[in-house]
């Protein structure tokens, strides 16, 4: 539901009634959806909406680290969204994008094969250095036109040496979020990873919030940081992490674990196919937000490595700080009502996807709120159907509400009267309009140490106004 990845996902059904919009409904779990083997019941296609798979690539690609560059065989205007869109995972400085620049005349002539190598050649030689491997990323344009770039790609690829690869990602053809992001794992693995026997010891994360730290000096508070300082002490190590904060690297030694921890398999289906071996295990556990799921998180890998790991957790001083800020926090925010904001976004994060947004749940109620969610969604029929089979799926029991657009958000935060919202920020002045403190949607961190995080942030942004409201309770 975060990024209207709520829109396809097959599910129990619900009720079919109209509601008021802004109005509060309640979604139950009426247990008649066929599960999914070890799952429950969804298909990586169900779970997004649909979109452009060229865009999908570049989001997750573009400033990825390491020598690859990212060609779109379009118009100029396939490429003015990029730097917007560019992922807030990149780590990199350097601007890995380009366009082949089609314009009328190359369309007219036929000459758009021409400007490819052209493009082609220029990025092959960049004076910086040559890329390690070049994706050509068609449009809807080129594939109109009927323009080729696999033979113009092998020519350039033997003329130069660099790896280059044609992908059709052309928005003709539109595909869900989901299906993108395993397409890009997919592509990057069959065209860069390594072969190899997979080493018992080493350890992947797929589809977590393992974004690079801001400044190389934060990199030890990062959540991708505390999983391998916990499994150091067992002799395991992280072998590599994506697609968030990939680097080229990363995506070569995939195929190397022995292990790979994956938030969702149903996400991920071509891409564990290609890594599945023997020798190599596949464990799904959800995003660890809150102790309860970060516990739980770390048994699955030592369960699945059959190595303990209780002397790397004993010795992180953040579960023990976790342990005490979730005391505090549920004595400050007990039963105070709390308004989750999803639908808004549209992303390529699997992080948010595999979850439709509601990863962070299990740290809010851990927290001690009253949550409620609220989806911006048209109030018809069919949208509450939808929603109901969706939480259900998730196994979540809890009350919703819808606005229409952002426009109109602050009087449905008003009518639900709450104490702290949890939203996207460009949602922020309408929150404001009621006076409603709040923190970024997606500004949490996973792990022991983004439960101590979470309550500081709350506790800053929703202090004074806890206190005011209800000082003569405390």
């Amino acid at each position: 539901m975060t990024d209207r990845e709520s829109s396809r996902r097959a599910g129990p059904r619900g009720d079919e009634s109209g509601r008021p919009a802004g109005g509060r409904h309640q979604a139950r779990r009426d247990g008649s959806d066929p599960a999914r083997p070890g799952g429950d019941g969804r298909t990586a296609g169900d779970l997004a909406q649909h979109g452009c798979a060229m865009t999908g690539f570049i989001f997750q690609l573009s400033g990825m680290p390491g020598r690859l560059s990212l060609v779109i065989f379009g118009e100029r205007d396939c490429a003015n969204a990029m730097p917007r869109l560019r992922a807030k995972t990149a780590s990199d400085p350097e601007w890995n994008v380009f366009s082949v620049g089609l314009q009328e005349s190359d369309v007219v002539s036929g000459s758009a094969e021409e400007r490819l190598a052209q493009c082609l050649r220029a990025v092959a030689s960049d004076p910086g250095g040559a890329p390690e491997g070049i994706l050509v990323l068609s449009t809807c344009l080129s594939d109109m036109i009927g323009a080729d770039p696999v033979p113009v790609c092998r020519a350039i690829e033997q003329e130069t040496g660099v790896r280059i690869v044609p992908v059709a990602t052309s928005g003709l053809r539109l595909r869900t979020q989901a299906e993108v992001g395993d397409w890009v794992a997919r592509t990057m693995v069959t065209e860069f990873g390594r072969g190899g026997e997979p080493d018992s010891a080493a350890v992947n994360l797929i589809g977590y919030s393992t974004d690079p730290a801001e400044r190389p000096e934060y990199q030890r508070w990062t959540f991708q940081a505390e999983v391998a300082e916990a499994l150091r002490p067992a002799g395991l190590r992280l072998n590599a992490q994506a697609p968030i904060g990939a680097s080229l690297e990363d995506w070569r030694n995939l195929p190397l674990a022995g292990l790979s921890v994956v938030v969702d398999r149903a996400m991920y289906a071509d891409l564990l196919a290609r890594i599945e071996r023997p020798g190599h295990r596949v464990v799904e556990m959800g995003q660890p937000y809150g102790l309860a799921r970060t516990d739980a998180f770390y048994h699955a890998i030592a369960q699945a490595t059959g190595r303990s790991l209780e002397a790397g957790l004993a010795a992180l001083d953040a579960r023990r700080a976790a342990v005490e800020a979730l005391a505090q926090a549920r004595e400050r925010f007990a039963g105070r009502r709390l308004a989750y904001g999803i639908g808004s976004h549209h992303n390529f994060r699997p992080d948010d996807l595999a979850s439709e947004g509601l990863g962070a749940l299990p740290l809010m109620i851990e927290m001690g709120f009253d949550v409620e969610i609220v989806i911006q969604e048209r109030d018809r029929p069919d949208v509450h159907e939808r929603i109901r089979r969706n939480l259900a799926a998730m196994g979540v029991d809890l009350p919703y509400r819808l606005f229409y657009e952002p426009a109109v958000l602050a009087p449905a935060l008003a009518e639900g009267r709450f104490d702290v919202g949890y939203l996207s920020d460009f949602l922020m002045g309408q929150a404001a309009q009621v006076h409603l403190p709040t923190v970024p949607l997606g500004h949490l961190l996973p792990g022991y140490r983004g439960v101590a995080r979470a309550v500081a942030q709350f506790s800053r942004v929703a202090g004074s106004v806890f206190e005011s409201r209800y000082r003569k309770y405390l």
